[in-house]
């Protein structure tokens, strides 16, 4: 489901939210709102507690690993940041400044717009781990990486019980009971508002009475926190950093469409509750921050345009900024001063606790595959990759002319628009991770390590493939999951171990390219690039990536020129076709016969100490159907399983192109096998010694000549030189016009 959709299905919502949260004036109350002291603390459930206070501080909890809660909600700074603008994550920059967390269980509405219910503290925390501009994280890979961390573990086991294992939802649940624990502290106006005999310095004096009569302040911060949880407009101005920083318009534009905000395109401000209600009444107002600990959590209101606690008084005194429903107050100078005092009292000083020690990740001991009676259930669906049938061997011979799909044609300024974006990082979720990172032109354009890098903080479970040659692939990746190469590219750059992008904010950030704007537009003849577009430029572009014919000593000597392989390849060529059965499955233009085999591929040993390659084979086996016996052997690849259910089918993968095999190194799914010599003699030997390998691997009794022979004709289906390209230029981001200068 694209972004889009899922903007859709939530506007009904969101609409709901709007009904509660009662925007705008302050309808007639019973008896006069006034500041209220602080209740008593909450009761809350103290090992969950201490769970939730380790991961509010636990960096695996971000897509990259980088980041945690505390990042933006820093104890030293009141539980804010002290920022104007919070960073957010990276590779992103929010729009809006960090409010502090003190007391934030008596909050009624959460987020500076209102969108959250403030008695739901868990989906506020998942909002805020799974956001793509706060920590991007899958919330399934953050629970296996607590599984991986026996500290962390033996928490959760006194949080949720003896035998418990960590689920993604309690998370939330835990980090949600510690933030009930952040009360501020009780100040000397809470005693006096509790009717306690305290005698609070004169200027204070007056500002409560000033707080409660002539400013006016009450009418709106009431209660606890003084907040009333409702939404206003005061005028404040905008801030000049989304103008000048184009991350954070791309992050404003981002909320905007995924808010399903009209027009959000020219909405270049940030339009606060109306993005909630969508009604024009609501345009510009926000919530009530509240009172509590402020002299810690500046800069203030809810773009941090007001530095300090004077120009918060001076600004609502003039009665706000243009358009503000707030009435000028006529103070003095003594009086604004009385207010601040005030306010200073309401914070009480700071008591921070020494953060939560970080913890290591744990190497799990290798497991056994599971028996035989743990394999999953088989789901109705015909085997398309059966390897009981056989299928009679193509001729070999040179690729054809590839014929692109009528829904992609090609073109090239698409092409050309597709190069830029293959290299283009900003395509990923913290900007850091390109197509190219994973399929460079130096590593035959696929990666030289067995298994691909993947996303920082995580490690992919496979072997990066070349994409040489891939558009002639029926099916795409080593267990099939994509159709076509526009997915693919999709695919990567979405996946949460690959590029771990969220479409809508990668599609704001093609949009804050001038260059893009305009390629697309010519490419495409759409008004702003979509990222639906993108998979298809980059995809033309991909489909150009071909072997030379005229390169390919094997294709030359195939089209006559009777020179163009040694004698050695010559004879490798005769047991190719005929003694080692290579051509059984390796036929055709692309000698690959597009089906998939079990194999039974020796174990790469670092699978046995890489705790994040654990991580990610088990999160992989959690998220696409396994058994729970597979789940926790945690390092079992199931291939063609994750596509079919079929238990006949595990341990399956695609049989590989073998052309550009000299400069693909290493070999397998998993890159076990570092060289073609190691590949021959793994087949040599009839494969693994699993029962359950293809009926089509037998030992095939070669001479160590036959070897060297064999391995000289597949080095002769790749081209003389590798196919090298280099990086081009990427245009620069630059951030569109404001509403101070655009219009609303």
């Amino acid at each position: 489901m694209n972004w889009r959709r899922r903007a859709l299905l939530g506007h009904c919502w969101r609409a709901g939210v709007a009904a509660g949260l009662a925007l705008g004036a302050v309808s007639t109350l019973a008896a006069e709102p006034k500041l209220e002291p602080l209740p008593a603390p909450a009761k809350v459930n103290a090992a969950l507690a201490e769970l939730g206070r380790h991961l509010f501080f636990e960096p695996r909890l971000s897509g990259d690993g980088s980041r945690s809660c505390a990042s933006c909600h820093a104890p030293k700074r009141g539980f804010a940041d002290g920022l104007a603008l919070s960073n957010g994550y990276n590779g992103t920059a929010y729009f809006r400044n960090a409010p502090g967390l003190q007391s934030v269980r008596l909050k009624r509405r959460l987020m500076w717009d209102g969108r959250l219910d403030g008695s739901d503290l868990p989906t506020a925390v998942r909002d805020m781990v799974t956001e793509a501009h706060f920590m991007n994280a899958d919330v399934r890979l953050v629970q296996e990486r607590i599984q991986q961390t026996p500290a962390l573990t033996s928490l959760w086991r006194q949080a949720f019980g003896v035998g418990s294992e960590p689920y993604g939802p309690q998370v939330f649940v835990a980090i949600a009971e510690y933030l009930k624990t952040l009360d501020a502290p009780a100040t000397q106006v809470d005693r006096a508002l509790g009717a306690q005999a305290v005698t609070l310095p004169a200027p204070v004096r007056l500002g409560l009475a000033l707080f409660h009569g002539k400013a006016r302040c009450a009418q709106c911060h009431n209660g606890p926190l003084g907040s009333d949880g409702r939404a206003y407009r005061l005028g404040a101005p905008e801030s000049a950093l989304i103008a000048a920083e184009p991350t954070r318009m791309v992050t404003l534009l981002r909320h905007h469409a995924t808010m399903g905000v009209p027009n959000y395109m020219a909405q270049r401000s940030d339009v606060g509750a109306y993005a909630v209600s969508k009604a024009d009444a609501d345009r510009g107002r926000f919530v009530t921050p509240a009172l509590r600990g402020l002299s810690h959590t500046g800069p203030y209101l809810h773009n941090g345009s007001l530095a300090t606690l004077e120009q918060v008084v001076a600004f609502h005194d003039q009665g706000g900024g243009p358009g503000s429903e707030l009435p000028p107050l006529g103070l003095n100078a003594h009086e604004r001063a009385a207010l601040v005092a005030l306010l200073r009292a309401l914070s009480a000083p700071l008591s921070v606790a020494p953060e939560p020690p970080a913890f290591d990740y744990n190497v799990a001991a290798p497991s056994a595959p599971p028996p035989a009676s743990a394999t999953p259930t088989a789901r109705p669906q015909t085997p398309a990759a059966s390897e009981v049938a056989t299928v009679a061997p193509q001729a070999l011979g040179p690729l054809p002319a590839l014929v692109a799909p009528t829904d992609n044609p090609m073109s090239a300024p698409k092409v050309e628009l597709g190069r830029l974006l293959f290299w283009d990082t900003r395509l990923s979720g913290n900007g850091s991770t390109a197509c190219v990172s994973c399929h460079a032109p130096s590593a035959g354009w696929g990666e030289s390590d067995a298994v691909s890098r993947g996303y920082p903080g995580t490690r992919h479970w496979r072997n990066s493939q070349t994409i040489l040659n891939a558009a002639h692939y029926q099916r795409l990746f080593w267990d099939g999951a994509a159709a076509s190469l526009e997915r693919q590219a999709q695919s990567a750059a979405t996946g949460a171990v690959a590029g771990n992008g969220d479409e809508a904010m990668m599609e704001m950030r093609l949009r804050l390219v001038p260059e893009y704007v305009r390629r697309f537009r010519e490419v495409f003849g759409s008004a702003w690039p979509r990222i639906e577009q993108a998979w298809q430029a980059i995809a033309a572009f991909q489909r150009t990536l071909v072997s030379d014919p005229q390169r390919v000593p094997f294709d030359r000597w195939q089209a006559g020129q009777r020179d163009a392989l040694s004698a050695s390849a010559q004879r490798g060529h005769g047991l190719f076709v005929g003694k080692a059965r290579c051509i059984q499955c390796h036929h055709g233009a692309l000698l690959s016969d597009q089906r998939f085999h079990a194999l039974d591929v020796p174990r790469l040993p670092l699978m046995d100490s890489h705790p994040l390659l654990q991580v990610t084979a088990r999160w992989q086996n959690l998220q696409r159907g396994a058994s729970h016996a597979d789940y926790r052997a945690s390092s079992d690849d199931l291939g063609l399983f994750y596509q079919s259910g079929l238990a006949g089918d595990r341990g399956r993968f695609r049989t590989p192109s073998l052309r550009e095999l000299r400069y693909t190194a290493p070999y397998m799914h998993n890159g076990a096998l570092a060289t073609l010599r190691e590949v021959v003699d793994f087949f040599d030997r009839g494969g693994g010694a699993s029962p359950h390998k293809s009926p089509l691997l037998q030992p095939l009794g070669l001479s160590e000549q036959d070897k060297t022979d064999l391995v000289a004709f597949l080095e002769s289906l790749s081209m003389d030189q590798p196919l090298d390209m280099a990086p081009p230029a990427l245009p620069p981001s630059q951030a569109l016009e404001t509403a101070a200068s655009h219009g609303r």
